[in-house]
């Protein structure tokens, strides 16, 4: 029996959502000159020639990765900033799905972004949309902040610098369990912790 349009489509997104899997991983792990295309077939099976009918390039893939990381945060940062409720809660709801999901690739798009603000193998141009799209989010961030500012419950001070403070936090937490060495349970709250206004 043949097969339907929707079902080659589900074939196609799962596979699409295979390479995307596999290359976060090792370009997380080797960095973008450290990976080849045939690391990343060899780990899923696949032939270089049916990579090239999802991606024309290498560094393709890389930039629908970040593009793709880019898009969760700032959507993420978007529901907090709709949600009903205070600043507080619009905060630890987005801390709790921060680290709701696999520590190893929190830590993966993490090591990617952090790259590709500083690849020279990148144009201006994808640099500039990557820092553009993610200053979007801390934005959204600092906007909570202010509107808890407003209320008495955040301390004083400039919001986009309380946002690189929660959003160092939240990374540094991340690095830290990556390792191994003590993991720890995330607590939302004391991720707030030094957001709040003393006395």
């Amino acid at each position: 029996m043949a097969r339907s349009e929707e079902q080659f489509k589900k074939i196609r997104d799962q596979r699409y959502e295979e390479i995307s899997n596999a290359a976060l991983k090792i370009f997380a792990r080797k960095g973008f000159a450290g990976t080849k295309i045939s690391d990343i077939t060899s780990s899923i099976n696949l032939s270089h020639g049916l990579l090239y009918h999802y991606f024309k390039s290498k560094e393709e893939i890389y930039v629908a990765l970040i593009t793709n990381v880019l898009e969760l945060f700032s959507q993420a940062v978007e529901e907090a900033e709709s949600n009903n409720g205070t600043p507080y809660g619009k905060l630890r709801w987005l801390t709790e799905l921060t680290f709701k999901g696999d520590f190893d690739v929190a830590l993966d798009r993490h090591m990617l972004l952090m790259e590709a603000m500083q690849a020279d193998f990148l144009s201006q141009d994808t640099k500039e949309q990557i820092i553009d799209q993610y200053t979007t989010a801390l934005k959204g961030i600092g906007r909570i902040i202010a509107e808890g500012q407003q209320t008495g419950l955040f301390r004083d001070g400039d919001e986009m610098e309380l946002a690189a403070y929660y959003i160092s936090l939240s990374q540094g937490i991340t690095l830290w369990n990556a390792k191994g060495l003590y993991p720890i349970r995330v607590s939302a709250d004391m991720v707030l912790d030094p957001l709040m206004k003393r006395g």
